[in-house]
């Protein structure tokens, strides 16, 4: 009974420390999409969704964000040329990059190199929110 007080007790605190962590996930696929809202949500991000660069771009001037969740292999343009663009208009935006690509542990070495604020493997989405917790200082 105790650890079930206090594990809600955590999920709780941790939700209030997030509330106000707005997040832009930007991939094409909308099942993964969809499964960070499911993981985000709860734990008190509120999540914008873009199904490509451009339309992350356009959420980005439309309102705060917090951090980006960027997909490094989309069909009309890159991560990697995005994340660039994204290091120098919005330097203080958080990125963390995913990839679910074949060559997945490349794309993320370079976005490393290009400034992203860390990179997770698509098969690793469990470790989603706490990564942003990391980067967040959450």
């Amino acid at each position: 009974m105790t650890t079930q007080v206090t594990e809600n007790w955590s999920l709780q605190l941790t939700a209030a420390k997030c509330l106000h962590a707005t997040v832009l996930v930007v991939d094409d696929d909308e099942y993964f999409r969809a499964l960070a809202r499911t993981i985000l949500e709860p734990r008190g991000f509120e999540v914008i969704e873009a199904d490509s660069v451009a339309t992350c771009l356009a959420a980005i001037r439309a309102s705060q964000v917090d951090a980006i969740i960027l997909d490094m292999v989309m069909p009309d343009r890159d991560g990697i040329e995005a994340l660039r663009e994204l290091k120098i208009l919005y330097p203080r935006t958080k990125v963390l990059t995913i990839s679910g690509a074949d060559n997945s542990e490349l794309f993320l070495k370079v976005s490393a190199y290009l400034g992203a604020d860390a990179s997770l493997n698509k098969t690793e989405v469990a470790s989603l929110a706490a990564m942003l917790d990391l980067i967040l200082d959450l």
